[in-house]
């Protein structure tokens, strides 16, 4: 580079992460909880805080143990920093996995690639539309992501200084934490690819990896820690209904069957998609990849995880937001390729196109998000209110209630059947009860009073009511 080019670079490379702190960072817990599994993750994180039991998560007062609680921990650890648990307290730790995500992502590429490829893979995964919003939610992917990319990179630096047998340790720890964020599956987007990559390259160096008695301690002993706990106080037996719920049933269910090339179209259109940049003399870039192991294995890790992913009945878009980072580079390679030989204009016009991108980005999350998401979060803050202000010890819900209701209530929720209702009514229990577009004609409505409407609930059109039983309604204002 020219004096004059460096200093473009810096200046489109300080701006490129200015700006992907905006996207990540810009009114974090200023947004209600989104989702129904935002809502999940947020009520887990809750109780464990008010619990301070951090071995036995619970949702809703019920065990729950499909996940392991890694990311609960750490929102637990932000939540008694400030003393509270709120949606920002939440997101934290989403966000400073995609922030460090991004940093990985651009020290490998410019280690490897050079400059304009580490600028690129970076613009390219902050732009990106399954990162951007799953660095602003209460999920487990982007912590999975952060961890997962962290342990294929250390595995990539030992194939290459393989004297420093300290990168195999670090990248088998942080596999453990992976495991302890999501579960065995994170194994699928590291020791998969690389026992393909083993197989297909016939490394020595890969082959030492895999077969550390060293690493493999270190994964056992972090990994399957909270594992082990639990079932010491519970029972090895508390496992194999979760694996057959969790595991088994969404890789084999019918119903919830996609179709096989789902996640490609998916991937297209987070990448907005730049994926296409691929098809622009592929050869090219095969051959400059494949000449090298390390490269082997990071197109291994793109596709090895697709191609099984792909393969299960049960898909999301976020189950395969570990590769994207991969992805992102591979895609900042063939961009950074293009730009080089490209004409003067053409590369003004991909660095204008870079920032402006990631401007749109910004934009969204700062102006249009908390708009967009208006009429489904509205009712949130409004209901918490009401809560605060009841006096009554419990409240019953009928149904099923989103759990981000349950997050926002102040006393326990416990959803009971038409049965339970009919005994209370009969022993002339005074209680509220909750439920998601009332239909007059259920019986238990006959003898209830309204108590409160909430409108718009999750949908425009949508209500949730609570009913008054007993004397309740005699108090009624």
């Amino acid at each position: 580079m020219t004096t004059s080019t460096t200093k473009n670079y810096q200046r489109l490379l300080a701006l490129t992460f200015f700006i992907s702190l905006l996207i990540i960072f810009w009114g974090l817990g200023t947004v209600n909880l989104t989702s129904l599994n935002e809502g999940r993750r947020a009520l887990a994180i809750k109780e464990m805080f008010a619990s301070g039991n951090w071995l036995l998560p619970t949702l809703n007062g019920e065990l729950y143990l499909t996940k392991p609680p890694l990311l609960y921990w750490v929102s637990v650890s932000f939540s008694y920093l400030v003393g509270y648990v709120n949606e920002w307290t939440l997101r934290l730790p989403s966000a400073l996995a995609a922030l460090v995500t991004l940093w990985m992502t651009y020290r490998y590429t410019l280690k490897k690639f050079g400059a304009w490829p580490a600028l690129f893979s970076t613009q390219i995964l902050s732009a990106n539309v399954g990162f951007a919003m799953l660095a602003r939610r209460v999920e487990i992917e982007m912590l999975l992501t952060a961890l997962c990319v962290g342990a294929l990179i250390s595995a990539i630096e030992y194939i290459e200084a393989p004297a420093k047998r300290s990168w195999i340790y670090l990248s088998y720890f942080l596999l453990a934490l992976a495991v302890l964020t999501k579960g065995p599956v994170a194994m699928l987007f590291v020791t998969l690819p690389l026992i393909v990559a083993a197989i297909w390259t016939r490394d020595t160096q890969i082959k030492q990896i895999l077969s550390s008695l060293t690493g493999w301690s270190i994964f056992l002993v972090v990994g399957l820690s909270w594992y082990v706990a639990v079932s010491w106080q519970l029972g090895f037996d508390i496992w194999a209904a979760i694996a057959k719920r969790d595991m088994l049933e969404k890789m084999q269910a019918a119903e919830a069957a996609k179709p096989f090339l789902s996640y490609f179209a998916w991937i297209a259109v987070d990448f907005l998609l730049l994926v296409g940049l691929l098809l622009v003399r592929p050869k090219v870039l095969f051959k400059s990849l494949i000449d090298k192991k390390e490269w082997k294995v990071l197109i291994v890790a793109v596709v090895v995880p697709l191609l099984v992913f792909s393969l299960f009945s049960n898909k999301h878009a976020k189950y395969l937001l570990p590769i994207y980072p991969s992805l992102a580079i591979l895609l900042g390679v063939q961009l950074g390729f293009i730009f080089d030989n490209a004409s003067a204009r053409i590369k003004k016009l991909i660095l204008i196109l870079g920032i402006a991108l990631s401007i749109i980005f910004a934009s969204f999350y700062m102006v249009v998000e908390p708009r967009y998401f208006a009429y489904r979060t509205t009712a949130f803050p409004q209901f918490q209110a009401w809560s605060k202000s009841n006096s009554v010890n419990t409240l019953y819900a009928f149904g099923d209630i989103d759990s981000r209701l349950i997050y926002y209530a102040n006393t326990p929720v416990k959803v009971i059947t038409v049965k339970e209702i009919n005994v209370f009514k009969n022993d002339k229990k005074s209680f509220l009860l909750l439920t998601e577009d009332m239909n007059d004609s259920q019986s238990f409505a006959i003898s209830a009073c309204k108590i409160k409407e909430f409108k718009p609930y999750l949908k425009r059109k949508k209500t949730l009511t609570v009913l008054g039983f007993g004397d309740l309604c005699n108090a009624k204002e």
